[in-house]
């Protein structure tokens, strides 16, 4: 049986030049992104929606939602990938960053059989 994996990836925004200077911001994303347009479910116990994504790798992807999310909210989500059955489960993910009705979302936890299918799917599309 298979056993959560905590990730410790960052998804985050980049940087301005004055954030970068001024040593604020963000982490490097580690994971590379790919373009994607899906469906995503997320839901935790204040907040529950869906979502569309705009970019995803391994470790976390971009979203835009009408629903009203916050950083540091956690949460669990589902993804629809095309063409996939059944949707990538996501047990644990924290929005990083909100601008407007776009999120971040970083993957922080989830079973290795769901990451390697997420991994698998986007290593055919790139």
């Amino acid at each position: 049986m298979d056993q959560a994996v905590i990730t410790t990836d960052y998804w985050q925004r980049p940087m301005t030049t004055e954030q970068h200077s001024a040593g604020k911001g963000h982490k490097i994303r580690k994971a590379r992104r790919v373009e994607l347009r899906c469906t995503l479910g997320f839901s935790s116990g204040e907040v529950e929606g869906d979502a569309t994504i705009t970019n995803i790798s391994t470790s976390g992807c971009r979203a835009e939602s009408d629903i009203n999310t916050a950083e540091g909210l956690v949460v669990q989500v589902i993804i629809q990938l095309p063409g996939q059955l059944p949707p990538v489960k996501v047990e644990r993910a924290s929005v990083r960053w909100v601008s407007g009705n776009a999120f971040g979302l970083n993957f922080i936890l989830f079973f290795p059989s769901e990451r390697d299918r997420l991994r698998a799917f986007l290593e055919k599309i790139k």
